[in-house]
């Protein structure tokens, strides 16, 4: 099943890469919202964006609840305008530890067969609490426990962060140093662009990945 919810095509799987984020960062948003407009087109193309929720801080200087300087605010809000996104960033950085540690459980259990769709669902809640309209996340935990055969966690565990931080320690040792950032195999490629340009990146990738592939498969043969 792709991330789309569709059937695979021919019964070919689709292609994942990775793209870590944190619901702290204004970019990640962004990101959040022009790839949204080219899901589709990368579902035809069997190509799943897997989104993976880290901890800025295990990442470098960032800090929960510092002030947003007013120049890096005015470098957001121009990089959101260029891309057409709607964006009025918190005056601080957010605790963002609890709506991060959600994803990573719900992402983590996509792999054992578990719908994709909830966690796009949590995705989507999450950073509209965040940018859209400002709500506590806590809020939001009955709603998507009542959709998941298993328990999310308690709220004073989940806040802490714990698989949050571990997934952080693998991002960092895989080449991330910063959000959004999309995995190309072994090669990070950090920040957003507008949706042809992203578009465009990720599927020559995909068509020097399926190549490499289909070349190995030759040889061995």
């Amino acid at each position: 099943m792709s991330g789309g919810g569709k059937p695979d095509v021919g019964g070919d799987v689709p292609l994942e890469v990775f793209v870590y984020y944190d619901f702290a960062s204004s970019l990640s948003y962004v990101a959040h919202q022009v790839l949204a407009r080219i899901d589709e087109r990368l579902v035809a193309a069997r190509i799943d964006l897997r989104w993976k929720a880290i901890d800025l801080t295990g990442v470098g200087n960032f800090q929960r609840g510092r002030f947003l300087d007013p120049a890096r605010r005015q470098s957001l809000l121009r990089v959101a305008s260029a891309l057409d996104v709607d964006l009025d960033p918190p005056e601080r950085w957010p605790d963002s530890r609890l709506a991060g540690e959600v994803a990573v459980v719900l992402d983590e259990r996509i792999d054992r067969g578990f719908d994709p769709a909830i966690e796009r669902d949590w995705r989507a809640a999450a950073f509209a609490a965040y940018y859209e309209q400002p709500s506590e996340i806590e809020d939001l935990l009955p709603d998507f426990e009542g959709r998941v055969p298993f328990s999310l966690g308690a709220v004073d565990d989940l806040a802490t962060g714990r698989r949050l931080a571990e997934a952080t320690r693998h991002a960092v040792a895989a080449g991330v140093e910063g959000v959004p950032t999309l995995m190309l195999d072994v090669f990070p490629l950090c920040g957003i662009h507008d949706e042809e340009t992203m578009l465009g990146m990720i599927h020559r990738y995909a068509r020097r990945r399926r190549q490499l592939e289909a070349e190995a498969v030759v040889g061995v043969n």
